[in-house]
């Protein structure tokens, strides 16, 4: 009975990890191609696979799906190989990023169950409406505000360096991005390149991974409610 239960949710999660690679697509072409932002945001729904479900999941969600998608999406549209050349370069980033999700989530996610293919567990205490329920969502928020601090400095390390890699080899990729208004001011101050290609992505960042992380943790809520809805999510459970 229990492997049963077990069979439907891995499906389950499966389910939700095809979603989200198709959801950060259409995610960060909404914020970059429609609304004309500076910001990527195409990792949201992997960060939420990676709360919900942990390491594996959130891989296969940001390094292998999301990725798969856009090299579909350029040999259909035939935008040419430099594109997704790039993008498969930058998902460094992401998988950064998931490993740093995955080691914060244990300290914010309740232990997974036996039955639940992974997923939290039915937490061990309630936590009640209140002034108890307010100081875990403060507890959990800090926790979310040092992961995202964490995973600006990161994510902008990771970039800046496959950015100063591609920038060396012969046949780099072309492609506007959205930290290069920053970075030509940099060069314009004869900053060198590695430390420019850094320091650009960290305005970026700063804004871009504050909202994935905090907008990944509450749709992983969803992710998990709607996974093994026999076990509640409480925000905080122990």
């Amino acid at each position: 009975m229990g492997n049963g239960k077990s069979r439907a949710v891995h499906w389950k999660v499966l389910v939700l990890c095809v979603l989200s690679a198709f959801g950060n697509a259409a995610c960060g072409a909404l914020v970059s191609g429609v609304l004309g932002l500076s910001l990527y945001l195409d990792t949201v729904f992997t960060v939420a696979v990676t709360f919900s479900f942990g390491l594996l999941p959130g891989l296969l969600t940001g390094a292998l799906l999301y990725p798969g998608y856009n090299i579909l999406r350029n040999i259909i549209l035939n935008t040419g190989a430099d594109t997704f050349w790039a993008v498969n370069a930058f998902i460094l980033c992401t998988v950064s990023e998931i490993l740093l999700v995955s080691i914060f989530r244990s300290g914010i996610v309740p232990a997974p169950g036996r039955d639940t293919g992974g997923l939290p567990k039915r937490p061990r205490r309630f936590v009640p409406l209140g002034e108890s329920f307010l100081f875990s969502f403060i507890g959990i928020a800090a926790q979310l505000m040092v992961l995202a601090a964490l995973d600006c400095v990161v994510v902008s390390i990771t970039g800046g360096l496959v950015d100063f890699v591609l920038h060396t080899l012969p046949a780099s990729p072309g492609g506007t991005y959205p930290e290069d208004i920053f970075k030509l001011s940099l060069f314009r101050n004869n900053v060198p390149y590695l430390a420019s290609a850094i320091l650009s992505r960290i305005p970026i960042n700063i804004v871009d991974r504050f909202i994935a992380v905090f907008a990944g943790y509450g749709i992983s809520l969803l992710y998990r409610a709607w996974a093994a809805p026999r076990f509640p999510v409480i925000p905080g459970g122990r």
